[in-house]
């Protein structure tokens, strides 16, 4: 199933605070889920000028690793 970009950008925003980096001078960060049953996401969030994270990618994660 394939969810929206709205549905992945909303799930991704809602996690994202359990992967943000302790050291301060990162500036990206990537991680992945899962959207039961199956669907695997990569993204991608950047650091902006305001300190802020944004999310600036995302894709499926079909690989069985």
């Amino acid at each position: 199933m394939k969810h929206s970009k709205e549905q992945i950008e909303a799930t991704a925003n809602a996690i994202m605070q359990h992967f943000i980096p302790k050291n301060e001078s990162e500036k990206e960060f990537s991680f992945h889920f899962t959207i039961p049953p199956s669907s695997n996401y990569k993204v991608r969030y950047e650091l902006n000028n305001h300190r802020k994270w944004i999310l600036v990618g995302y894709e499926a994660d079909d690989s069985n690793h």
